[in-house]
């Protein structure tokens, strides 16, 4: 048998389906009517790329699409609590985008557990409408505080409460301001007169030793007396010395002429004088060395007596001294003291003003550095004019108030009768449907007009009963509003059918799949490959059928290894990360702790998380052993990784054979 591949386009595979063509711009028919018959053209979704904490690839998945998604976008999840979870987190994201949302549900406590859900955000102005049959004190406290009663009477009260009392707080900072200032001027002069009396106090030693000569007279005198003597002494006592030393050196000089011998000559002709004595020399050097050294030792002698006379007197001026400056320094004490305490007051009383910052925080001013005394009154004429159009505004505030909701959450009995509705300007952003399963095309078209696009949240595979008298015998029950839309706005590529988990690598509507041809593969019978006719004479193979116990994993394994398919299923932004051995392109909006990985070919591996239909690509390996590196990597994900899709439906089921296409079988 020959198989014939769909043709792919770069980086696109092949469970995009082909669009209609558009219909042209003059049509007036209704959007409804128009996308039943194929003339409206479905642009591809480019999924948003959230942060989010908590939800299944599936959730994070479904929830990107929604948000990006510019027209009909259909939520496929029968739990309730599923349900109402991904609308509370599709209602975040719409007005963290600065838009406006709208969700209604038939359920009032489905509406009050969305509120709940979404309330989460403080930031987010949420209001809860009620209908005529609703009590406002009926929700849960958290719910009545969002109704447009809380949000806009009550709502008004508060503004002006916050209003007077940032008035108030302004003009007690102000008051701060001032009383800081003060504080800081009085510290700044109890600091300068405390450094000024520290200096009188350090300089009165000085002053007093400056004053020493008049009022240390008399030790001085004494001083001088006791010197005096002693001085004399020492005159003599040096002229002793002085004269021992001048016959000592004589005497040794005469010593010296007598040592030395007369010639031969002189001896001849008896010209020589007769020798000294040169014992008598000898002797009268060393007597004059004794006295030389008697007179230093006097002298010696002396001046100890003089040095012990001088610091005699000298502790006796310092004690002088001493006494004098404790005589002067406790005048000055207590006035220091005065001082020192007065500074630390005011550093208490400073602290106290501005008890998170310490003094030095605070500018000459007396303020904090962040804020000038002109920022605190422009600060305090803008309050008390908010304050001031708050009142004057009188019973319109409240209206003002609700047009400034950004989320509204409701019943559909609620339109005609809260007045959130009548201060909102239409049409609003987002309008998301909860139970949608209940709705009719009447229904839709009627509330379709409240939003520029929509999201419908249910039961898709839920029936319409026969409630007319007509037999179940004879007729089955209709098919729904929303699975009609699932059927025509179904893109997706994986789907759960009866016993089977088919990929769809051609979108085909039902009635070309009741042709299609069915064939088991040879060496894997419990495979079945679907084709459908192409537009040559060979067939093109649609849809791979593998047994519903098949994991993802083992499906992708299978077309890799038979088809050499490669076909991944991101969503969201990416980034890459790179280690030594290894570099992994990584999607953190379906990041999960659990996954698993496939090998694809040698060297790269998908980590894919999630589970049949709900299967997605969280991250792809290149091991740098086998030869990848930053270039053929990027390369070979560029060729691989598919282009948004224009599917515009996300399933969300527990129960793996729900399908909303119907078998053919």
């Amino acid at each position: 048998m020959t198989r014939t591949l769909p043709t792919r386009t770069h980086g696109r595979p092949t469970t995009d389906h082909s669009v209609a063509t558009p219909v042209p711009a003059t049509t007036s028919r209704p959007w409804l009517t128009r996308l039943f018959a194929g003339e409206v053209s479905l642009s591809p979704i480019e999924a948003a790329s959230l942060e989010l904490a908590g939800q299944t690839a599936c959730e994070a998945n479904a929830i990107a699409r929604a948000v990006a998604c510019p027209d009909l976008f259909l939520l496929d999840a029968p739990d309730p609590t599923t349900r109402e979870g991904l609308i509370a987190n599709v209602l975040r994201q719409v007005a963290e985008r600065g838009k406006t949302a709208l969700a209604l549900s038939p359920d009032a406590a489905a509406a009050d557990r969305i509120v709940e859900l979404t309330a989460v955000e403080k930031s987010l102005r949420i209001v809860r409408a009620l209908g005529n049959d609703e009590n406002a004190i009926r929700p849960s406290p958290s719910v009545t505080r969002q109704t447009s009663q809380a949000q806009g009477s009550a709502r008004a009260e508060q503004l002006k409460r916050e209003a007077a009392l940032t008035i108030s707080a302004l003009e007690a900072r102000l008051a701060r301001f001032d009383r800081s200032r003060s504080l800081r001027k009085r510290l700044e002069e109890a600091e300068r007169q405390r450094d000024a009396m520290l200096a009188r106090i350090a300089a009165i030693e000085g002053e007093v030793r400056a004053e020493s000569s008049g009022m240390l007279r008399e030790i001085h005198a004494r001083r001088e007396a006791a010197l005096s003597p002693k001085t004399a002494e020492s005159a003599v006592l040096r002229g002793k010395r002085t004269e021992k030393e001048a016959a000592l050196a004589a005497a040794e000089r005469q010593f010296a002429e007598a040592s030395h011998k007369p010639g031969f000559f002189a001896r001849l002709f008896g010209g020589s004088q007769p020798a000294a004595n040169l014992k008598v020399c000898e002797t009268t050097i060393a007597s004059l060395k004794r006295q030389v050294n008697e007179c230093k030792d006097e002298e010696a002698t002396l001046r100890a007596e003089v040095e012990s006379i001088e610091r005699g007197f000298a502790e006796e001026i310092e004690k002088a001294i001493a006494a004098e400056v404790a005589l002067r320094r406790p005048k000055l004490e207590p006035i220091l003291q005065n001082h020192i305490d007065e500074a630390t007051g005011l550093e208490k009383q400073l602290r106290d003003l501005h008890p998170q910052a310490t003094v030095d925080d605070t500018v000459e001013n007396g303020t904090l550095a962040s804020h000038s005394r002109a920022e605190l009154e422009r600060e305090l004429t803008v309050g008390r004019t908010r304050l001031e159009e708050l009142r004057l505004a009188g019973a319109d505030l409240p209206r003002r108030l609700l047009a400034e909701t950004a989320i509204v959450v409701g019943t559909p009995g609620s339109l005609d009768t809260d007045p959130v509705f009548r201060a909102l300007p239409q049409p609003l952003d987002v309008l998301i449907l909860d139970h949608a399963e209940e709705l009719t095309e009447t229904h839709f078209a009627r509330l379709s007009l409240l939003a520029k696009r929509w999201i419908l949240a249910g039961d898709a595979a839920s029936k319409t009963p026969l409630t007319n008298g007509t037999s179940h015998r004879r007729r089955l029950p209709e098919s729904t509003l929303l699975a009609r839309l699932g059927q025509r706005l179904d893109g997706e590529p994986w789907v759960f059918e009866h016993d089977r988990l088919v990929l769809r690598l051609v979108h085909l509507q039902a009635e070309k799949r009741a042709s299609l041809s069915r064939e088991p593969v040879l060496d894997h019978p419990h495979v079945e490959l679907r084709l459908t006719a192409g537009d040559g004479e060979e067939p093109v193979l649609a849809e791979i059928a593998f047994p519903a116990e098949t994991t993802v994993v083992q499906a992708k394994q299978f077309l890799f290894s038979q088809l050499g398919e490669v076909l991944l299923r991101p969503g969201g932004n990416h980034h890459w990360h790179k280690t030594d051995d290894r570099l992994t392109v990584c999607w953190p909006m379906l990041d999960e702790s659990e996954g698993e990985w496939v090998e694809l070919e040698l060297g790269v591996r998908e980590r894919v998380v999630g589970c049949g239909c709900g299967a997605f690509t969280a991250a792809i390996a290149f091991e740098t052993a086998s030869g990848w590196n930053d270039d053929t990597a990027r390369e070979w994900l560029a060729e691989h990784i598919p282009a948004p899709s224009s599917s515009r439906l996300a399933i969300i089921r527990a129960d793996k054979t729900h399908s909303l296409v119907p078998s053919s079988r």
